[in-house]
């Protein structure tokens, strides 16, 4: 917890600050523009399918996560544009950051409404929300051969009447940020 971020991600950013100048003197203006955008959307999709597919994040590795995405993002911001993505993704990061009795409130607002347009769902997208709040540490639970669902993650997918987009394959590609630009 002392660090800054995981030191995967430290010297990823270490090597991109120390190239950075190295880069853009090698590229026209427009160019280098355009590479460090694609850079900063490529990041962006191996470190979400990377969590997507592979983790489950408790509440003291969503603040490891904070600081890596904090990092990544500072790094993507040096150049470029279309960089909302990476706003984005710390929003859902507060998903895993939250108490179980606040997440119905970070996704649609305080209404309660699903429809409302309102909440992390406006924002990121409903089944995009929904598939990250799966990754939560506590959202399922083993029981005996198989995985279930959690009370409270049951309670909410039922208070909010949507059905849980993980119970069918997930389109890592549904996630890419392009289609967040």
């Amino acid at each position: 917890m002392e660090s800054a971020c995981s030191p995967a991600v430290q010297s990823l950013a270490y090597c991109l600050r120390i190239q950075f100048v190295q880069i853009q003197s090698a590229l026209t203006p427009q160019s280098f523009g355009g590479f460090w955008t694609a850079l900063s959307m490529r990041l962006y999709d191996i470190l979400v399918a990377r969590l997507l597919q592979h983790y489950q994040v408790s509440q003291t590795g969503a603040v490891i996560l904070s600081r890596d995405i904090e990092t990544l993002r500072s790094v993507a911001m040096l150049a470029g544009t279309q960089h909302d993505h990476w706003d984005t993704l710390r929003e859902l990061n507060t998903l895993y950051m939250i108490g179980p009795d606040a997440v119905k409130n970070m996704l649609v607002g305080p209404e309660g409404d699903a429809n409302s347009g309102k909440g992390l769902f406006a924002r990121a997208g409903r089944d995009q929300c929904l598939v990250f709040l799966s990754r939560r540490l506590d959202y399922k639970f083993r029981q005996g051969s198989s995985m279930k669902r959690s009370g409270w993650a049951e309670n909410l997918l039922n208070e909010l009447g949507v059905s849980d987009p993980t119970d069918r394959g997930v389109n890592i590609g549904m996630f890419a940020a392009e289609r967040k630009s």
